[in-house]
């Protein structure tokens, strides 16, 4: 495991990445006291625990998942499949605030 300083790791941020992606362990101090911790994602942080956790804290109320209504994804789609320019997005948004609850 590895410790660096705030200063030291923003100088040169490119290589203590590689050392992470190579298994290490980065500990970031700040006036010698730890920060936080640079490490590789486990194999535990996947897709789908990701989802479960979502999950939970929505069914918690913690978390409110964001809705788009179907008529403003239609919009959208239509527009891409025609191949057109992805039109008034400004339009869109307005759209989307308007039709809120």
């Amino acid at each position: 495991m590895i410790s660096v300083g705030i200063r030291e790791l923003k100088s040169h941020l490119s290589q203590y990445i590689e050392l992470v992606k190579n298994g290490e362990n980065v500990l970031i101090t700040e006036h010698n006291r730890v920060v936080a911790e640079l490490k590789y994602p486990e194999k535990e942080n996947s897709d789908k625990n990701i989802q479960k956790i979502l999950n939970q804290l929505t069914s918690e109320g913690k978390l409110i998942p964001a809705k788009r209504k179907s008529t403003q994804i239609s919009k959208i789609q239509k527009q891409n499949l025609n191949q057109k320019k992805l039109g008034d997005w400004w339009a869109l948004y307005q759209d989307s605030k308007e039709d809120k609850f």
